[in-house]
């Protein structure tokens, strides 16, 4: 699974290591004793040997994804092993922290198609995030489709009032102003009603009615 649980009665790893003669020996003990530290919760920690298992070892696309610190970590990952099944899942983590949706997205149908290719079972993992990226996405969307609609209520709100308040003076100045300004104010609501009838309420029908 690529979300992971600390294991009842997890045996604390140790504090030091013992040395290897080789760098890859070296690197591969760090990397599963930062594994244990990250199935136990202590995240800064299972960092940090993740950070000296690079050190040991910068040329390995898996010590990248463990680390998972930066998007850089990630896309460097992907450089080394554009396949990276993890690589891509966790660049996706990055993108929706940064609210990148759409390239979210594309990281997470590439790394569910790569899965299947290797054969590779991460359970739901993957596509439980890709919902949760889709669902961000809409949910964004919509928000600035609200957002653009009540600025434009607004506007079109203002713009009918502004019309009557107009309309009004020149009625009140001339002796046929009324049918006049009744017209040209009811041709403008209608006008509104046509390019935008969800912005205007029925409330504001009286506003044709002078």
């Amino acid at each position: 699974m690529i979300g992971k649980q600390c294991a009842a009665g997890a045996a604390e790893p140790p504090e030091k290591m013992a040395s290897s003669p080789e760098k890859s020996s070296t690197a591969q003990e760090l990397k599963e004793q930062g594994n244990q530290l990250f199935l136990c919760r202590k995240y800064q920690e299972a960092a940090t040997c993740y950070s000296k298992t690079i050190n040991r070892n910068p040329s390995v696309a898996v010590y990248y994804t463990n680390r998972t610190l930066s998007l850089a970590d990630c896309k460097h990952a992907l450089e080394l092993d554009p396949h990276s099944v993890k690589a891509h899942f966790f660049l996706c983590q990055c993108h929706l922290e940064l609210e990148n949706y759409n390239e979210a997205i594309g990281n997470l149908q590439r790394a569910y198609n790569l899965a299947k290719e290797q054969r590779l079972n991460f359970g739901d993992d993957i596509p439980s995030a890709l919902r949760v990226a889709k669902k961000k996405r809409w949910n964004s969307i919509e928000e600035k489709r609200i957002n653009q609609e009540n600025k434009l209520h607004a506007y079109l709100t203002k713009l009918i009032l502004a019309e009557k308040e107009r309309f009004l003076k020149f009625r009140n100045s001339s002796s046929d102003g009324s049918f006049l300004a009744r017209t040209k104010l009811t041709n403008v609501y209608l006008s509104v009603c046509l390019y935008a009838p969800q912005c205007v309420p029925p409330s504001k029908l009286c506003l044709c009615v002078i």
